[in-house]
């Protein structure tokens, strides 16, 4: 006897299709989550390793590395020097220590860094790299002009130059101070211009020793996440009259919690694309995760190496 086959009705198929289609909607959030915590461990271990270089240059040299290199004259240092000179940065002083050997003999430091060869310009340091950062598969960007109005704090890459550098992800911390006037001496929140005298681990020609960070080196924020949706960092340093916000480029400030208000939100703030916060390192090497709705008072003196926390 021959035996019929029965084949699949359409509305069969049809449930089959949206029990499939659930399950996928299902599983999916949970592989993003995935990805998104493997993303994450690696940015901890990326800091994790950065401050271990940080911790090893300074057992070489009892101090860590000038926030940036930059003309000191005067005394006090004229505040306009602070963004003119050699330019180079604490993280390409670190290169020998995270296996970059070749990356640091290709750079002079007695010469500023618009004297480098493109080639050093561009390099990219996977170390130095966020995987979850907004301009992930795109290492390298061009800077905003300094000569372009609307490259500002908020906007700092509205209108890209014409030279092309390897961006960074880990910036280290300036303070709870700042680098840039904000306000005016009549205003309570007024705030001057410091780019000398940052009170946390790095500023202009700082040089920190280990023993003056006072509140101690487990509570003292040493270098934290910026995110590249306002704008790019740099590892190389800072750079002379071409870029806009050439400090902030290498350095970070306290004035609000990482991803906090998007409306207060700067360039110079920390920042990440993880959810709820960002991660830092600490000055012992330990890193954390600085949610972002941390205490604003007791955020900005985790910021800071002698504030009494």
């Amino acid at each position: 006897m021959k035996l019929s086959r029965r084949a699949f009705t359409l509305v069969e198929l049809l449930v089959v299709i949206a029990i499939i289609g659930t399950l996928v909607g299902l599983l999916l959030p949970a592989v993003q989550s995935a990805r998104e915590a493997a993303r994450r461990a690696q940015c901890t271990n990326n800091l994790k390793q950065t401050g271990l270089a940080l911790q090893n240059y300074h057992e070489a040299r009892r101090q860590l590395p000038e926030g940036w290199l930059c003309n000191s004259v005067g005394n006090p240092p004229d505040n306009e020097n602070a963004e003119k000179g050699l330019g180079w940065g604490w993280a390409s002083r670190i290169l020998p220590y995270v296996e970059e050997v070749a990356t640091s003999k290709s750079i002079d430091i007695k010469t500023p860094i618009a004297s480098a060869s493109s080639a050093v310009l561009v390099t990219v340091i996977p170390g130095f790299l966020c995987p979850s950062d907004a301009g992930a598969g795109r290492p390298t960007f061009n800077p905003g002009a300094a000569t372009n109005s609307a490259n500002d704090h908020e906007h700092p890459d509205e209108v890209p130059g014409g030279t092309t550098y390897a961006r960074t992800n880990y910036v280290g911390m300036f303070g709870s101070n700042g680098w840039e006037e904000e306000g005016s001496p009549s205003d309570p929140d007024y705030e001057p211009a410091e780019p000398f005298a940052g009170n946390g681990m790095f500023f202009a020609n700082s040089r920190m020793p280990f023993r003056h960070v006072t509140d101690g080196l487990s509570k003292t924020i040493m270098v934290g996440e910026r995110d590249s949706r306002i704008g790019g960092s740099l590892w190389i340093g800072m750079v002379e009259s071409t870029v806009a916000e050439p400090i902030g480029r290498v350095v970070a400030h306290g004035h609000h919690a990482p991803n906090g208000n998007p409306a207060e939100q700067h360039f110079g703030d920390l920042s990440s694309r993880h959810t709820g916060g960002a991660q830092v390192v600490f000055a012992d090497g330990h890193c954390e995760f600085i949610a972002e709705n941390v205490d604003q008072t007791v955020f900005q003196r985790m910021c800071t190496r002698n504030e009494g926390l």
